[in-house]
Parts: structure tokens; C-alpha cells; sequence
């Protein structure tokens, strides 16, 4: 479990592991809209703005190193791009105290069943989801490590 924590995507010999992914370069946004744990409602159609999707888990390690420093980017005041990050398999409650605890100004969705992460990918979390104005997905990672956000590329 310790090593799961701390290394939410490696396996034993410290090489990522591929998971099969249901989206590709290309394809439209499986989703057109999310609310928000604060009941605010996201248009994910806007054809005025580059989305910026991250799907994560507040236990992983390398989920809360890419929401802090996306917390403290310049892609959250950016007015060209709508970000949201989606809790997978997670509560309001808990995303609510993590957010809370961890001071995250990101717009924070959750995913209880999985539904959402379905779409897009088996396994493997944290990832970034760059869409571009019209709709279609410009490239999808798996942001493990250090320096994250030089993932985020449209």
C-alpha cells in the first residue's frame, strides 16, 4: 500500500506501466458537461475556451504534486482555458477536505462509479487531458513524476 502511495503509477522494476487508453488524438470530448462538488455546472462544448481535464485521486502522491502546482499556475487565470479536475472513486466529502486542507482553487469534480474515467482510459492516474476550442482531444497523459505541467501542451 506504502509504495502504491507514493508511486501511484509504477510497477516493481520502476518502468510506467501502459494501460489501454478509449480516447485518441482526434476524437471528440466524450462529455459535455460536469458539475462541480459546489454545484457549479462546467460546459465542457464551450467552443470559446481549450479545456484543460485532469482526472485524479486524493490519496495518490503524484496527483497532489500536479493539483498544487496547477493550483498555482498560470492555466488556472488563463480566460482561454476551463480546467476542472475529477476525483476518481472518491466523495464530495473527501474531495471537499482535501480541497479545503490542501488550499486547491481548481474547480473539483468527482467520479464515484468511474463513469467518467471509463471514457478515457483503464487505469492510471493522474492524467492530463488537453481538448482543444472545437471539441476534439489534443492529447491525453499520464503526468506522473516531476514537472507536470510541461505535460500540458495543445
Amino acid at each position: 500500500m506504502t509504495i502504491a502511495l507514493t508511486a501511484c503509477q509504477l510497477n516493481g522494476d520502476m518502468t510506467k506501466t501502459q494501460y489501454q487508453v478509449f480516447v485518441n488524438q482526434g476524437d471528440s470530448l466524450p462529455l459535455t458537461k460536469i458539475q462541480t462538488i459546489d454545484g457549479d455546472t462546467i460546459n465542457l462544448q464551450n467552443q470559446n475556451k481549450r479545456k484543460l481535464i485532469v482526472l485524479f485521486a486524493t490519496w495518490c502522491s503524484d496527483s497532489n504534486r500536479l493539483l498544487r502546482a496547477l493550483n498555482t499556475s498560470d492555466f488556472v487565470v488563463d480566460n482561454d482555458i476551463e480546467v476542472v479536475a475529477i476525483a476518481r472513486e472518491e466523495d464530495a466529502e473527501t474531495v471537499a477536505l482535501w480541497r479545503d486542507i490542501n488550499e486547491i482553487n481548481v474547480p473539483l469534480a468527482i467520479d464515484p462509479n468511474r463513469e467518467i474515467y471509463q471514457r478515457f482510459a483503464s487505469a492510471g492516474i493522474p492524467r492530463l487531458i488537453m481538448v482543444t476550442k472545437d471539441n476534439r482531444i489534443a492529447s491525453m497523459v499520464l503526468a506522473e513524476g516531476y514537472k507536470q505541467l510541461d505535460y500540458i501542451q495543445w
